[in-house]
């Protein structure tokens, strides 16, 4: 880029990072915390136990173990050998994911170039910046904006090859498709454009470029089935393999799940309702031109296809809350941008594009910004306003017991103590003995009205007593 599109490249990120100062200071809190609690969570034991990149590891035991292999933790690794230079802080995991945040938008301009032309890039770059869901996780512990910078590389590489056939772009496509799916598994999808160049290959008597080409991808993509084949059985209780499969929710719950993803989620959470004009011409002439009869179009309309069977597989699992779940839809919703965009553009409606550009910002900030208030984090906040006095009432090699925490995260990572969470109305004597004889001689409850009487086995010395209560626990 010359200096000017870097700069015009540059403005929306800088005007989003200054949005976003007040945010950095913050310890994870708001929306989802508990998914952000346990990134954090990996981030502080790599920093300060096991910094082996294979052994990520929690706090809560009650399984056994404090293993968790959930996706590969390299956004989490990466944090942490930061941490070991700079000392830790949750401030380094906010910048990282800045940074990780322009790493997308980088690959995805690179890739918006393959079709429309800089000044359609750039006015699109800009708006995906603002994007109120990655306005959100672009500063927040949650690996999915790495993945999906990986994913966006992944496809600028692919159409690099397709474009060139230049093996060197084959080879990066897999291997940053790799990288993205080890990240978060459901980005493997991304790979689907490639059986579409192998149908037209095969088509065309090109079978031994196409097997050629597909052992290279295989053989790229074994870490991530070593690293899934291992995790997955561990997932026990987790919906995510099972989707919609096996799911409580009736057929009209999950008829609302997808008409509010469909029509809430899509313009208001990942397009930006001021930019949502965009999409909508986008449609519009991506139909009336038949633009899906074109040989590059296909690639995208595949991957739609693909995740919206990813979509509709886990809708009970997404629900109205799981947003970060849709994150993969965003580089196939802003081509469509891209192509509304370029129809104002040829219209030379430049004001109306000058004031949508300067709109999207403020959009974003009035949707997002009161997800962080540190008065309301989403848990009980006495974890965060005494976390420094609870790290002097509990050594640090004692286990807690923990009650009423449903997220099996959050109380503990505030702690930094290890030990065993209890769901609301587990609690019982036999429970509350078993942890105990497994090393958990402090009870942390938000239950203010627990009847001490229910535990006769126990002598429980109130500690602490405010918006939830800590008791040291002796046998009688």
């Amino acid at each position: 880029m010359n200096k000017k599109n870097t700069l015009f490249f540059l403005l929306p990120v800088i005007l989003s990072f200054i949005l976003h100062v007040r945010v950095l200071k913050f310890d994870v809190i708001g929306y989802h915390v508990w998914r952000q609690s346990q990134t954090q969570t990996v981030i502080y034991n790599f920093t300060f136990s096991d910094n082996s990149i294979f052994h990520p590891q929690k706090f809560d035991v009650t399984t056994g173990t404090s293993t968790l292999l959930y996706e590969f933790p390299l956004y989490q690794w990466v944090i942490a050998q930061v941490n070991n230079c700079f000392g830790y802080s949750v401030l380094h995991t906010r910048l990282l994911s800045f940074l990780f945040f322009v790493f997308f938008l980088a690959g995805f301009y690179k890739l918006l170039l393959k079709f429309v032309s800089k000044p359609i890039a750039l006015i699109t770059n800009a708006l995906v910046c603002f994007s109120p869901l990655l306005y959100y996780y672009c500063v927040n512990p949650l690996p999915d904006i790495l993945a999906l910078g990986f994913a966006a590389w992944s496809l600028n590489f692919f159409f690099a090859f397709v474009f060139s056939k230049q093996g060197k772009y084959f080879l990066l496509f897999s291997l940053f498709l790799m990288l993205s799916a080890l990240v978060k598994l459901p980005y493997l999808l991304f790979g689907g454009v490639f059986l579409l160049y192998a149908y037209r290959a095969i088509s065309k008597k090109q079978i031994k470029e196409s097997l050629i080409k597909g052992l290279t991808l295989l053989l790229m993509l074994i870490p991530v089935f070593i690293w899934y084949a291992k995790a997955i059985p561990t997932w026990t209780g987790n919906t995510v393999t099972s989707g919609v499969l096996k799911n409580s929710a009736s057929f009209l719950q999950l008829l609302d799940y997808f008409q509010f993803n469909l029509f809430s989620s899509v313009p208001e959470l990942l397009t930006n309702y001021a930019a949502c004009v965009f999409l909508f011409v986008g449609i519009f002439f991506f139909f009336k031109q038949r633009r899906f009869t074109g040989e590059t179009h296909k690639y995208f309309i595949l991957l739609l296809f693909l995740f919206s069977i990813y979509f509709l597989f886990e809708l009970n699992l997404i629900g109205t809350t799981h947003d970060y779940y849709l994150m993969p839809f965003i580089p196939l919703l802003f081509l469509v941008v891209a192509f509304g965009v370029n129809y104002f553009y040829q219209k030379n409606y430049i004001k109306l594009l000058i004031f949508i550009v300067c709109l999207v910002p403020l959009t974003a900030w009035l949707r997002i910004n009161p997800r962080w208030n540190p008065e309301t984090p989403g848990f009980v906040i006495d974890y965060a306003s005494e976390q420094k006095f609870f790290a002097e009432l509990i050594p640090q090699n004692e286990k807690c017991i923990i009650d009423h925490d449903d997220s099996h995260f959050i109380s503990l990572y505030y702690l930094k103590r290890q030990g065993f969470s209890l769901f609301k109305n587990e609690i019982s004597a036999a429970v509350l003995k078993d942890r105990f004889l497994r090393g958990g001689n402090f009870l942390v409850t938000e239950n203010l009205s627990l009847n001490l009487n229910d535990y006769p086995e126990f002598d429980l010395k109130e500690l602490y007593s405010k918006n939830l209560k800590i008791y040291k626990l002796n046998l009688k």
